[in-house]
């Protein structure tokens, strides 16, 4: 009885033209122009006209020239990318063993390890106040290199409280910021 039945309500339906199918079809609005309303994708559908700005050659130009305003914009930035490289390795090694970098020799990569995670700190805290003041955060800089190391500072301060979680629930310490002795890492 249930296998006439759904055959009778089958034949029942009624299937509306091709045409008329494929006009109903073309005129739903696909999956991509949804997600392009969206925010923060919005935000990535002009990332090649971004990179496009990216230029070494007018940061090197701002190092070298006489406006002093460029040049402490430049070495901001490249000071900012330069701490974020250092800042990334780290957080990728603490998560990954659960200690941050080594001291080195003399302590130099233990003092570069805690300066890039001063400088990166500085740069959101400098950031975030200028957007709370102005409106908008920093400017992009000469050849971009300025928003470049803002936008990983971000990212990076973001990653570190990522980082800060995993670390106690896999590990269940927050490593000392210098080496003590009988501690967990590198102890003297």
């Amino acid at each position: 009885v249930a296998g006439a039945m759904s055959s009778a309500l089958l034949a029942a339906r009624v299937v509306p033209p091709r045409a008329l199918r494929i006009a109903r079809v073309a005129s739903r609005p696909t999956r991509a122009r949804r997600v392009a309303t969206h925010p923060v994708v919005a935000g990535l559908k002009d990332l090649d006209k971004d990179l496009a700005k990216v230029s070494p050659s007018r940061t090197r130009d701002a190092l070298a020239g006489d406006d002093r305003e460029l040049r402490r914009q430049a070495i901001v930035g490249v000071g900012g990318c330069v701490s974020c490289a250092i800042m990334g390795y780290s957080l990728y090694t603490l998560r990954h063993t659960g200690c941050g970098l080594p001291p080195g020799p003399g302590g130099l990569v233990g003092a570069a390890e805690g300066l890039s995670y001063l400088y990166v700190c500085a740069l959101v805290a400098y950031s975030a106040v200028k957007k709370v003041r102005t409106g908008s955060g920093l400017p992009e800089g000469p050849g971009g290199v300025l928003g470049l190391a803002e936008g990983l500072a971000y990212l990076l301060a973001l990653g570190g409280v990522y980082c800060l979680l995993g670390q106690v629930e896999d590990f269940g310490f927050i490593p000392n910021a210098v080496p003590v002795e009988g501690g967990p890492c590198f102890s003297s």
